[in-house]
């Protein structure tokens, strides 16, 4: 295994970059481009300038996390973490993670996110499938759907992509892969 290789494979990134701030990482990461330059593998190019991004968006989620409370930072944790869950509610939420009132919770929800649960919910799911949908050739639009919490209903989901982003499922598919 060569030093390029070595460094590409055991490059601790994102536990370092969990732990800095933007001009740290900056500094940080003109390091793993130096990594990215001395090597001459288009693969392992490819793979370092993924987790390298992947890493940025982590900072800057933890970052953006930041300006709410503990609580409904940690709603939004269990959405990320129950996403596929087609019973993923404030009131499953309030009931068997939180533990807190529910009315309560969605209350405080729109007042730091300005958005209700719901709203919040569904904008994160059609994110979602929008990555599912880009990043993947081999995922029939069904798996996205039951990836993000429409698996017993994607002909809502399609409903509901289309309303999100103007574009059914598959014509959006085609659109981003041209």
């Amino acid at each position: 295994m060569n030093q390029n290789s070595y460094l590409l494979n055991h490059n601790p990134i994102s536990v370092i970059a969990s732990t800095m701030d933007n001009s740290e990482l900056l500094y940080y990461y003109s390091g793993a481009l130096i990594v990215i330059f001395q090597t001459d593998n288009l693969d392992s190019i490819k793979t370092e300038l993924i987790n390298i991004t992947n890493d940025i968006g982590k900072v800057y989620q933890k970052d953006n996390s930041k300006q709410y409370s503990m609580v409904i930072n940690q709603i939004i944790d269990e959405i990320d973490k129950h996403i596929s869950n087609p019973d993923l509610t404030l009131k499953w939420l309030a009931r068997e993670v939180i533990f807190m009132n529910r009315d309560y919770l969605g209350k405080q929800f729109k007042k730091e996110t300005g958005q209700t649960f719901t709203e919040y919910l569904m904008h994160y799911r059609m994110n979602r499938a929008k990555d599912l949908i880009t990043q993947s050739n081999r995922l029939q639009i069904c798996d996205v759907a039951e990836k993000i919490g429409f698996k017993n209903n994607p002909a809502y989901f399609s409903r509901a992509f289309k309303k999100f982003t103007g574009l059914p499922p598959l014509t959006y598919q085609k659109k981003i892969r041209k």
